[in-house]
């Protein structure tokens, strides 16, 4: 909550995003809770939330920054494939 109140009063459209994929992060690790590839349990400072998206359709998966890391290249070489815009949210860089 605090990471929403600071983004309302944020100074510039960068920090208000930051703050705010920050909360989305945040939501999606409580509700998932493990890695979809690793198994680990999530933490909000490393996990990386990747959302693909495909005319109306959205998909998303959090999963470890060493995971993505580990994948990453792949997953935006496909999206790209298929067309699709791929949206990351990197916990590390929040």
């Amino acid at each position: 909550m605090n990471d929403v109140l600071a983004a309302l009063m944020a100074d510039n459209d960068a920090d208000r995003e930051k703050f705010l994929n920050r909360e989305v992060l945040r939501y999606a690790v409580m509700r998932q809770i493990t890695c979809e590839r690793t198994g680990q349990v999530l933490d909000v400072r490393t996990a990386v939330m990747v959302t693909w998206i495909r005319g109306d359709s959205r998909s998303a998966v959090v999963v470890t920054g060493e995971a993505w890391d580990e994948v990453g290249e792949s997953v935006r070489a496909k999206v790209a494939e298929l067309g699709a815009e791929l949206e990351v949210i990197d916990g590390r860089e929040l």
